[in-house]
């Protein structure tokens, strides 16, 4: 039968329960990642210094410590290590199993980026937590931000995993694939707000990167969550991240294909 792009209802919750599962037990690779991770929390301290002698750009050490923060939960919350599991499904096999089922083999990949998420969130939380008790960042009206803050987070995740799926398709046609993350991870780093808020890169490379999908994978939802993007602004914002998921979106969908005849071909 034709492969189920969206799976029933029962099917979700299993692959989920299953991968939850499977993360608990790899507790240690997930410190690692988590460690991984921390970049946010450390460049936050170094703009924290700088924002002594007075406020940079509209921000001050309060809006540093909360954008810096939040960037830590965005920056927890969006990775994707889809590249590594296309790359080995395509060289072991294990890709053939996934197509014989009715799912389409995305949503496997999706759960179990999932399944990590939910045993790694406890811990960011009380992280995010502590952070914003240390440095004086909570406000309450981050509470009113947090329903946009989550759905430009859903779409930032989205945004990320599909182009790092586009991007998996290399391994169908090269041994090269995995070379390609480490690039796309130094992109969104560099790019991304990770580093230094995209607010206070030059007007110039803000507009050239407007144009990019960088800025809307982390930078962009942590604006809204500590209200330095709303109004025309976050629609704008929200806009152009469906854009990036349904352009890139088509893109996998028409590689996808070309692709598994490339895989058949090979007599996998």
């Amino acid at each position: 039968g034709s492969v189920q792009v969206m799976p029933s209802l029962r099917a979700i919750p299993a692959l989920l329960a299953l991968n939850y599962g499977i993360s608990l037990q790899y507790r240690a690779q997930s410190v690692l990642w988590m460690i991984n991770g921390t970049v946010p929390l450390i460049m936050m301290l170094i703009w924290l210094q700088l924002a002594k002698g007075g406020p940079i750009g509209g921000y001050d050490a309060t809006t540093f410590a909360q954008y810096f923060l939040f960037m830590f939960l965005a920056r927890q919350s969006t990775p994707t290590w889809v590249i590594y599991l296309m790359d080995r499904g395509v060289k072991n096999g294990e890709l053939t199993p996934y197509l014989l089922q009715p799912l389409h083999p995305v949503w496997h990949y999706a759960s179990q980026h999932w399944g990590e998420l939910l045993a790694r969130l406890p811990v960011i939380l009380v992280i995010l937590a502590i952070g914003l008790t240390i440095a004086d960042a909570w406000s309450w009206s981050l509470l009113t931000h947090l329903p946009a803050f989550l759905l430009g987070l859903a779409l930032a995740w989205l945004i990320n995993f599909i182009v790092h799926m586009t991007v998996g398709l290399i391994a169908f046609w090269s041994d090269n694939a995995l070379g390609y993350d480490t690039v796309i991870y130094q992109l969104y780093i560099m790019l991304g707000g990770v580093v230094i808020p995209v607010e206070l890169f030059p007007e110039t490379m803000q507009r050239v990167l407007a144009w990019t999908p960088f800025p809307y994978v982390l930078d962009f939802p942590v604006r809204v969550m500590i209200g330095r993007a709303d109004g025309a602004e976050m629609l704008a914002g929200f806009g152009i991240q469906l854009f990036w998921i349904v352009g890139i979106g088509a893109l996998f969908a028409w590689g996808w294909r070309r692709s598994l005849r490339q895989y058949s071909a090979a007599g996998a």
